[in-house]
């Protein structure tokens, strides 16, 4: 729900898809996951680069099944961005990937050609452990770094709770991190863990907000 001072949340189009990428990828620079995905790499500005050419080809297969792309635009930019989808059965992963094989040019621009063999070895363990039951998958989650303390993140997270809130078919609102700082962060809105993997060894937790009656 939108109250005064409370940041409101916006349906992203596709003319805002760039600035929402460029700006998932300055906030995951230093993300531990993502950083193993496109490899080696020292500058920071290069890494942000990089990850929004691989948020770019997350955001345009979730456009091409019709999935929304929700954000928080503030002076008419894009700060924040939300990439979610509805998983009713979680996908196959070789389905997933053959999906997405006219998205290899970019996903190599993101990572090199080990960067593809990454991603692809990524998205097969994270399906792999995603709930069975119907859910909201919070694929993508990023704030503008320099406007982190302004509640964006608080917001397309409260939005999110109270959209699945309105479903009874749904278990509630799923997500990983590999991010330790980030567990507290959810835990303190309502996400529990619920387990742990290690795609390319690194440490995620696996979380769910529960909807509740």
């Amino acid at each position: 729900m939108n109250t005064p001072g409370h940041p409101q949340i916006a349906l992203l189009f596709p003319s805002q898809h760039a600035e929402a990428t460029a700006v998932l990828g300055r906030a995951f620079v230093d993300d531990p996951l993502t950083r193993a995905i496109i490899g080696d790499i020292s500058d920071a500005g290069t890494r942000a680069t990089r990850m929004a050419h691989l948020f770019s080809v997350i955001l345009t297969e979730q456009r091409h099944s019709g999935q929304p792309v929700l954000g928080v635009v503030h002076d008419g930019r894009v700060r924040a961005a939300a990439i979610i989808e509805q998983v009713m059965r979680p996908s196959s992963s070789a389905a997933t990937v053959i999906r997405g094989l006219t998205l290899i040019p970019e996903l190599v621009r993101a990572g090199g050609l080990s960067g593809v063999m990454r991603a692809v070895s990524t998205l097969d363990t994270l399906l792999k452990h995603r709930p069975a039951e119907p859910h909201i998958y919070l694929n993508v989650l990023g704030v503008e770094p320099e406007l982190q303390r302004r509640h964006y993140g608080v917001a397309l997270l409260d939005y999110l709770r109270d959209q699945a809130a309105l479903r009874s078919d749904l278990a509630g609102v799923y997500l990983e991190t590999a991010t330790e700082a980030n567990v507290a962060y959810y835990s303190h809105v309502g996400y529990q863990v619920i387990g742990e993997i290690r795609p390319l060894g690194v440490r995620m937790w696996r979380m769910l907000q529960p909807c509740t009656a």
